[in-house]
């Protein structure tokens, strides 16, 4: 079984191309036409692809996600997908058949500890460090675009005025048996 990724999509270009994208993902999602795999979901990024002109041998690259959000918006269309073990390539293989446009992705995945984004400038996805904490009983997350940020908040949680990444992983190691943890996951930017 995979684990499965969160990824966010904000695709940008020209807005004949974008628009046309959009469609494509609206008349699977809505009925309109039918999956291209017989075993396929609505929802599935082959689906788009193919649509859109995708090589058999482009077909064959790993597209193992599914829409479950989409929003067209007259400029940038948004996109959440669920994907196996991280972002797949849908991104790259929409990037083939229409290299006009521009896709930015960030994907969460706990399991493995994946948390990645190629929105290198934080255009739309500026966070690059992910807390997420359980002290006291309390669950909570929060998204911080700067480091300093994350570690003052994880301070705020410890009680203290300031703590360094060592002071955290020691903390955590005392917890083990308390069901505490604060983690703090940062954002790897890639190409």
């Amino acid at each position: 079984m995979a684990n499965w990724a969160s990824t966010s999509y904000v695709i940008e270009g020209s807005k004949a191309e974008v628009s046309k994208v959009y469609q494509v993902i609206d008349d699977f999602m809505s009925g309109r036409k039918q999956p291209v795999a017989e075993t396929a979901s609505d929802g599935w990024e082959g689906n788009i692809v193919k649509m859109l002109g995708a090589t058999d041998e482009q077909m064959k690259k790993y597209l193992r996600g599914f829409i479950q959000y989409y929003e067209y918006d007259g400029d940038v269309l948004r996109i959440d997908a669920e994907e196996a073990w991280g972002a797949t390539d849908f991104y790259e293989v929409l990037g083939e058949l229409m290299p006009n446009l521009t896709i930015y992705f960030s994907v969460e995945e706990p399991g493995c500890e994946i948390y990645t984004t190629n929105d290198a400038e934080g255009k739309y996805f500026a966070d690059r460090f992910y807390v997420e904490s359980a002290v006291n009983n309390n669950y909570a997350h929060e998204y911080f675009t700067e480091k300093k940020d994350a570690m003052s908040y994880v301070a705020e949680l410890l009680g203290r005025e300031n703590v360094s990444k060592e002071e955290l992983d020691k903390w955590n190691e005392e917890q083990e048996d308390y069901d505490a943890y604060i983690y703090v996951h940062e954002y790897k930017v890639v190409a």
